[in-house]
């Protein structure tokens, strides 16, 4: 089997990627295509988040070791975690933490889980417009957080929901819209 994910951003509408992964993809494996593919940069801890259909945050998978986390909440790390193990049906939402301090985000659709075709590595098929921009030079640039034995970072992942813990509505998004033409 082999996934079919949609790749697309809310800032940028005209920007759409797809890409064709085997369930054995690790999601590191995923964030560095993404990376590599949008010309972004390590900016601290990306993460993929694992929402359900109302884009409401179930999981977070980390691409470092957070300095706290939820005494009810699992620890999944991109390096360990493979895309079959939080991808099941097609519909299903993930967003992408792309840049960490100001939170900026893809979002991701499985589209279509291909029976009876492999892959043997992770690569986009398709790909259209820009992609939107990791930083925004009109304000101060980010700077990545550092921690020494004298310092403490919080984790601030909450900021990405709604009050009511959505991570945005479910109408506010229409991954059919998109056209995506071969590369």
């Amino acid at each position: 089997m082999t996934y079919r994910i949609l790749v697309f951003s809310e800032e940028e509408e005209n920007f759409v990627m797809e890409v064709i992964a085997s369930p054995s993809t690790t999601f590191h494996e995923l964030h560095t295509l993404i990376m590599e593919a949008c010309e972004y940069t390590e900016t601290g801890n990306h993460q993929f988040l694992i929402c359900n259909e109302a884009w409401k945050v179930k999981e977070k998978i980390h691409l470092h070791s957070p300095q706290s986390i939820g005494l009810d909440e699992d620890l999944f790390m991109m390096n360990e975690v493979r895309l079959e193990e939080f991808l099941e049906e097609e519909g299903q939402h993930i967003a992408y933490i792309y840049e960490t301090s100001s939170r900026k985000k893809l979002l991701l659709e499985l589209v279509e889980n291909i029976f009876g075709k492999k892959t043997d590595c992770v690569h986009i098929s398709r790909k259209k417009g820009t992609a939107p921009v990791q930083f925004d030079y009109t304000e101060e640039m980010p700077i990545p957080p550092t921690t020494t034995p004298n310092t403490t970072e919080t984790d601030d992942d909450d900021t990405v929901e709604t009050d009511d813990g959505d991570l945005f509505s479910a109408d506010e998004l229409d991954a059919e819209g998109f056209e995506v033409n071969e590369m």
